[in-house]
């Protein structure tokens, strides 16, 4: 049994290994898709690093902002989300990619969110 274990297990961390996605700066991401059905798991929490006026006009739900412009110098803010995966989004991907791989750096575990905003299929809030 526990040999069969190991297996199962190995399988399946080979698929998660095979089934990654990158960005076009080789930064690990996730289509919209694969957003969605991540939004109301609590191993996850998406972070907005747009302006705070894009924020205001339209947002995923129960989101948290910090620019992409002030995230370095505000990382102090979401320790808290040390032991989560944090899913960044912009307008489309390109300011998220580069606040993943600040938080990454920082020692977090962080993802971004292809095609942010302009891709993206799940619920919002709008002003």
């Amino acid at each position: 049994m526990k040999l069969f274990s190991i297996g199962v297990v190995a399988i399946i961390l080979g698929f998660v290994a095979w089934n990654q996605t990158k960005d076009k700066a080789g930064v690990p991401a996730i289509t919209s898709g694969e957003g969605v059905k991540l939004i109301s798991n609590s191993n996850y929490v998406f972070l907005d690093v747009r302006t705070q006026k894009e924020h205001n006009a339209i947002r995923i739900p129960n989101t948290d902002l910090i620019p992409v412009h002030e995230l370095a110098s505000r990382l102090n803010e979401i320790e808290k989300y040390k032991d989560k995966t944090i899913i960044l989004y912009c307008r489309s991907g390109n300011r998220s990619g580069k606040a993943t791989t600040l938080l990454n750096n920082a020692g977090f575990d962080a993802i971004n969110l292809l095609g942010g905003m302009n891709q993206w299929k799940g619920p919002v809030h709008k002003k």
